[in-house]
């Protein structure tokens, strides 16, 4: 797994942008849609890769965003 993977997942307080292998989040967000946006901006900048999850925690979609 590369080391700019990041993944939106649902948190207690809502949603979070977590960096794969970490145990903090990046940040967090009450509105998914907020965290995918800072999510993509983060991979893109780090040149890796988003998975977004839902609620029940199975990755929806995943986005490379590897130069």
């Amino acid at each position: 797994m590369p080391k700019n993977s990041f993944v939106v997942r649902s948190s207690p307080d809502g949603w979070m942008v977590q960096r794969e292998g970490k145990k903090s989040p990046e940040s967090t967000h009450k509105k998914k849609d907020v965290a995918v946006r800072k999510g993509r901006s983060m991979a893109k900048r780090a040149g890796g890769m988003l998975k977004i999850k839902g609620k029940n925690g199975k990755i929806q979609a995943k986005r490379n965003y590897a130069a």
